[in-house]
């Protein structure tokens, strides 16, 4: 029974010293997993489409018009669920592709992302927006925001342009081309 005594105190006295050396180990794995700072990662694109108008011609009074294309910003942002902050960059619109009566008239006309109105405008020859290459910025902070948030919770991205306009001289079609650049921070 001597060498069971013996035995007992050597294997307490080693489990202590793996013990020992075991807890701090532990604590500074525990420590450095707990500072690890989470890591953003940033995506920038830009989203272009187009609203493709078609106006009939008019006779005597303006002809109305409403068109409307929609998205999804998830064919753009493959991990759109993980996005935690989007910020738009730039957003524009210009006319593009004009065919038929050269001498149409948008008399009024608003153009509208997921129904907030970013734009407003009249008495527009389409001709010569599409010869001057004409880019439309859209600058208002609180309108940017407030897109903004709107995409963070919705990946559809609609626009409508829509209207009245003067086509005496025979129907027109024309594209709005709107451009949206955009960083997301997953």
């Amino acid at each position: 029974m001597g060498k069971i005594h013996f035995y007992v105190p050597l294997l307490f006295i080693k489990f202590k010293k793996i013990m020992k050396n075991f807890f701090p180990f532990l604590f500074a794995l525990i420590l450095i997993s707990s500072c690890e700072e989470s890591v953003e990662i940033t995506a920038s694109t830009t989203f272009v489409d187009t609203v493709e108008v078609s106006i009939p011609q008019s006779n005597g009074t303006d002809v109305t018009y409403d068109e409307t294309t929609t998205q999804n910003l998830t064919e753009l942002v493959s991990n759109y669920d993980d996005i935690t902050d989007i910020n738009i960059d730039s957003l524009s619109y210009t006319f593009t592709n004009l065919t038929g009566n050269s001498n149409a008239v948008i008399t009024s006309a608003t153009v509208e992302i997921n129904e907030i109105i970013v734009a407003t405008t009249s008495n527009l020859n389409i001709e010569q927006e599409v010869t001057n290459e004409t880019v439309v910025e859209i600058t208002d902070t609180a309108l940017l925001n407030q897109l903004e948030n709107t995409f963070l919770t919705n990946s559809s991205v609609s626009i409508r342009f829509y209207g009245s306009a003067s086509t005496e001289e025979g129907s027109v079609d024309f594209n709005v081309q709107v451009s949206i650049g955009l960083t997301a921070t997953l």
